[in-house]
């Protein structure tokens, strides 16, 4: 008499994971292009910006006013071997896997590093300009040549009020943003984040614009010297990652919905 097979049937578990979504490689195609058109023509900025802004708003739609999410079905975990290592882990998070940055800075510490940055700039600028041109005023007026045409090459060694106060308007609006990025970035730089961000940072855009110069600002492009420039940079970043790096630290808020950190609506965990 043949014996009956039995088969022993696993449990399926069905869990909830983030829905895949293309939006992000879009919008990050659209930012390419939108800065390659500044260094090519402005056909293509315009397109890579359309692109920019279709991605970002189907991200935000995967995003609000819930996260979008698919269920799978996976089998029940097994008990896994025993697996001894010399790394530790920060059992004190509520959560297995964490997303990077753990924590970031508060905007304030952001606000005033940029500031810091901005004035160290500033100052090694009028130095390098005292040095190089023998007046002071050269860096505002070459600054404020980017939003006043009337500001001509030989006008540039020349005191203007007018120019000096738009220079700095335009010095500091830059320096907060900045430092409001360095209060995010530094949190994910491994080991010595001050050093990394005042070379790394500051070469990256040091280069991006000495590459559209042209475009943005042909006068700077022609007067300005670069090597000068740069080491003005390193002094901004230097001062400004020190700065947001003593700043207070916060948690970032992971693992929660869109509308949860907006504001929108309450927090369920509390």
């Amino acid at each position: 008499m043949a014996k009956k097979k039995t088969t022993k049937r696993l449990t399926t578990v069905r869990v909830a994971v983030p829905a895949p979504t293309a939006w992000p490689l879009v919008a990050a195609l659209g930012m390419t292009l939108t800065f390659a058109g500044f260094l090519t023509t402005w056909p293509i900025g315009g397109v890579g910006f359309i692109l920019c802004m279709i991605g970002f708003i189907g991200w935000f739609k995967d995003c609000y006013p819930s996260d979008l999410e698919v269920e799978l079905e996976v089998l029940p975990h097994h008990v896994p071997s025993e697996v001894t290592t010399s790394r530790t882990t920060d059992k004190s998070h509520p959560h297995h896997r964490a997303k990077l940055p753990l924590q970031i800075h508060r905007a304030p510490s952001g606000v005033l590093g940029g500031i810091a940055g901005g004035i160290a700039m500033t100052i090694v600028a009028v130095i390098g300009s005292l040095f190089i041109h023998g007046t002071p005023w050269h860096p505002f007026n070459i600054v404020a040549a980017t939003v006043m045409p009337s500001l001509t090459e030989s006008t540039l060694l020349s005191f203007n009020i007018v120019a000096i106060l738009v220079s700095l308007g335009i010095q500091l609006v830059a320096s907060i943003c900045i430092g409001l990025v360095y209060g995010v970035v530094l949190p994910m730089m491994p080991r010595h984040p001050i050093i990394l961000g005042a070379l790394i940072i500051p070469f990256i855009w040091s280069f991006l614009l000495y590459e559209s110069m042209s475009i943005i600002n042909p006068l700077l492009n022609t007067t300005v010297n670069w090597w000068w420039f740069l080491v003005a940079q390193l002094a901004f970043g230097l001062t400004a990652g020190f700065v947001v790096s003593k700043g207070e630290q916060i948690r970032t808020l992971q693992f929660k919905a869109f509308a949860e950190r907006a504001g929108i609506e309450k927090d369920k965990t509390t």
